[in-house]
């Protein structure tokens, strides 16, 4: 990063941006224009810098610990005797150790190719047959040795089988029949003829692909004024209604999360790296591998220099423009200069389709853009990112030969690309989204959430009192929505947003009256946050000043300040009171450690508060291993009603860590008495009230907490009824598919039965 901002420095002082910005066709025609020496060296040095990133790399290394990874995996995975751990769990240790021989393999396609097998090999015998059989795929293709690609092949025969896949299963046996077998493996051979012919007499039942269409509930209005391009409801729309659902193309892992590079997927059994990104970039089967070529083909040079994470929204724009130019090729192929292809690309914009017929890149291109308003310094940086991801792309990549039957110049072409990237930029900072997902606590960013033996007990499903373990909600991507873009903002939102990989879902957070416009949160919402701590990103991101309804009333801070009431603690007083927000605004979260130094005053009896039970408490969480002290603690947080009012966001702070605490000495085998799982089941379900009454009980925060509770009813340690069960399982509609799988499996093997 350093590096990248001494670069920077020095182009700001070789361009100039005279006249002010314009547009992004006009940004980089004015740097084009430049004098000789000055754009030399400009471009001279976002050269130097993407070859001083270039790292070294030695495929011996690679070979060494590949083989050593391979090799303790073998070990494991033929594991017998008293010590040995549970079948299960010695299956995937030695999935955990053959993964880390496929990622430090690298391009070593020898041990590559042995890693996978291996890998296949044990994927199979634990259940998963769609990972394995693409293992043994990925296995010949990286160079299995030929004398024993047998194997491999009868590998994916036998899961091909399992999968129901009635034409690989005939290829691969047709491929075995023609090798030269011994007796063992000539009896699986008549063995899988024998099942095929089984498959082939039960084919007859039908697939039946569920086609979740979007609701026609919206409608898209423009208005000339302040508000461009806004969605209305066409009819009423119930609270807990699908309005409508949208499939991103494009988006980029956050913080360099190993997530499926196509689909996003997070919970992968057998992730595939590619072999030249130095463990940056991995796909959830060769079917998003292959799909993914076109784009990844043009930035897998980038992701060996770890250049993308420097660039922020930029990469997301770069995936925008390798993913819509070749679509929109064909419509500026007639253009013989950069400025006949931009003005092309801006009367595209200008057309008006349906939304059903409307490409996304349309839909992407008409996205606004507050470039204009940015300041000198921030827009400086999207264009240098911009020109330093050209630079790249003509350097590094082919990217450019697509366009050589194009009536106009590469020069022109890298103009435009140029141009298309900061605009992107420019969109995506006023109308990108972040996804969100469900990973396991404390899983590190090379971990992979169903390898990981303590959580379970057959694939996708959970050892029993583990669901808990699977609660951390994490931002996992950045991603372009653009119809979801359409929706404008307001403090008290109209939809609650679910995000399902590279897809979203967006349900009526209310009911919603026909002809009300639909309107999504750009920032915290207003329980959430105070009126200043929204208008400042607006202002500063967005660009404008919130008019919203909830901002505009007399009170704009009473319902976010209604979870931090307090009562007096001096005994003179003991009164209730909400501190002065004008004057306390960051002392609201005052145990905060950057906050430790302000003060809470009573706006009664204007004394100081001193809060002596917080430190206390929080001894008592440390303590909780020992009985009497958790029996104190449970005390403790009922005697916090005497200081913290109703569903106080630090009550819940403090449900929080009492709820983990405890969950940990559960996790490590501490028994608990039946009084103490009582207390805790009331704790999580007071936890979960306040958490609804902020959030809403179909928020992320609400599922992740719901988790302790789920577990203590399968461990059968508390009480609970049908009616709670149920209405815990339909939150399960608001998770993402593979997650929403594994909560099902759970309920279904430890709870359903408790609701009979």
């Amino acid at each position: 990063m350093d590096r990248l901002a001494r670069v920077f420095s020095k182009q700001d002082e070789l361009i100039t941006l005279d006249g002010g910005y314009k547009d992004e066709y006009e940004t980089f025609k004015s740097l084009d224009s430049l004098p000789a020496e000055k754009l030399l060296r400009f471009q001279q040095l976002s050269v130097n810098l993407l070859q001083d990133l270039e790292k070294p790399h030695d495929r011996k290394k690679c070979t060494e610990r590949s083989r050593s990874l391979r090799e303790e995996g073998n070990i494991v995975f033929r594991g017998t005797g008293s010590g040995s751990p549970p079948d299960s769990d010695r299956v995937l240790n030695a999935c955990r150790l053959y993964t880390g021989a496929v990622f430090e393999a690298e391009d070593a396609l020898d041990e590559l190719a042995l890693a996978f097998a291996n890998r296949g090999m044990a994927l199979q015998e634990y259940g998963y047959y769609r990972e394995a059989y693409d293992d043994c795929a990925n296995s010949l293709e990286f160079g299995y040795p030929e004398r024993l690609r047998h194997k491999v092949i009868m590998r994916q025969a036998h899961c091909a089988w399992k999968l129901e896949k009635i034409e690989p299963l005939e290829e691969h046996l047709r491929c075995l029949e023609q090798l030269q077998l011994n007796d063992t493996f000539r009896q699986q051979l008549q063995d899988l003829k024998e099942k095929l012919q089984l498959l082939k007499n039960q084919s007859n039942e039908l697939d039946i692909l569920e086609d979740s269409k979007n609701k026609d509930l919206e409608e898209i209005h423009t208005d000339p004024g302040q508000r461009g391009r806004f969605m209305v409801a066409k009819e009423t729309i119930a609270r807990g209604k699908i309005i409508f659902s949208e499939k991103a193309s494009c988006f980029v892992p956050l913080e360099q999360r190993l997530i499926c590079q196509q689909c996003a997927a997070t919970l992968m059994s057998a992730p595939i790296p590619c072999p030249k990104c130095h463990q940056r970039v991995v796909y959830c089967s060769r079917k998003c591998r292959e799909a993914h070529s076109a784009i990844h083909r043009y930035e897998c040079a980038a992701y060996q220099r770890d250049l993308l994470k420097l660039l922020g929204v930029s990469h997301l724009a770069l995936r925008l423009v390798l993913t819509y130019l070749p679509q929109m090729l064909s419509h500026l192929q007639e253009g013989t200069s950069a400025q006949e292809i931009w003005n092309g690309i801006i009367d595209m914009t200008k057309k008006q389709e349906a939304r059903e017929t409307t490409p996304e890149y349309l839909l992407s291109l008409r996205m606004v853009s507050h470039l204009d308003k940015a300041s000198q310094a921030e827009l400086v940086y999207h264009i240098l990112c911009a020109n330093l991801l050209q630079v790249y792309l003509k350097e590094h990549t082919d990217f450019f030969d697509q366009f050589h039957s194009s009536s106009a110049s590469t020069k022109d072409w890298q103009l435009i690309t140029s141009a298309l990237i900061l605009r992107s930029a420019g969109q995506l900072l006023a109308n990108g989204h972040v996804g969100d997902a469900l990973l396991p606590v404390g899983l590190e960013p090379n971990e992979f959430a169903l390898l990981q033996p303590d959580l379970w007990q057959k694939p996708r499903h959970l050892k029993l009192g583990q669901l808990h373990n699977l609660a951390h909600s994490e931002l996992i991507t950045a991603i372009n929505l653009p119809y979801l873009s359409l929706c404008n903002h307001a403090c008290a939102p109209s939809i609650r947003t679910k995000f399902d990989g590279c897809s979203v879902v967006n349900y009526a957070a209310r009911d919603i009256s026909a002809g009300e416009e639909i309107f999504n949160c750009y920032t915290r919402d207003y329980k959430n946050s105070l009126k200043i701590q929204r208008s400042e990103p607006l202002k500063e991101v967005y660009k404008f000043q919130c008019s919203c309804a909830q901002c505009t009333q007399t009170n704009p801070d009473q319902d976010y300040l209604n979870f931090h009431r307090y009562r007096c603690e001096k005994s003179n007083c003991r009164q209730e009171f909400l501190p002065d927000v004008k004057l306390q605004r960051n002392n609201l979260s005052w145990w905060l450690p950057s906050n430790a130094d302000n003060l809470i005053i009573c706006t009664v009896c204007k004394e100081r508060q001193y809060f002596a039970w917080y430190n206390d408490f929080l001894d008592l969480v440390e303590s909780c291993a020992d009985s009497l002290k958790r029996k104190a603690l449970f005390q403790a947080f009922d005697d916090l009603d005497k200081w913290l009012v109703d569903h106080h966001i630090l009550k819940r702070n403090l449900a929080e860590e009492l709820i983990t605490a405890c969950f940990v000495e559960i996790d490590e085998g501490t028994s608990l008495d039946k009084k103490d799982y009582e207390n805790l089941a009331r704790i999580i379900r007071k936890q979960l009230e306040g958490t609804a009454a902020q959030c809403g009980d179909t928020s992320m925060e609400y599922i992740a907490q719901m988790t302790y509770l789920w577990d203590l009813i399968a461990l059968r340690k508390c009480q609970s009824n049908k009616k709670e069960i149920l209405e815990l399982n339909g939150k399960l509609e608001y998770l993402a598919k593979e997650q929403s799988e594994v909560f099902l499996n759970y309920y279904n093997d430890f709870i359903e039965q408790q609701c009979k």
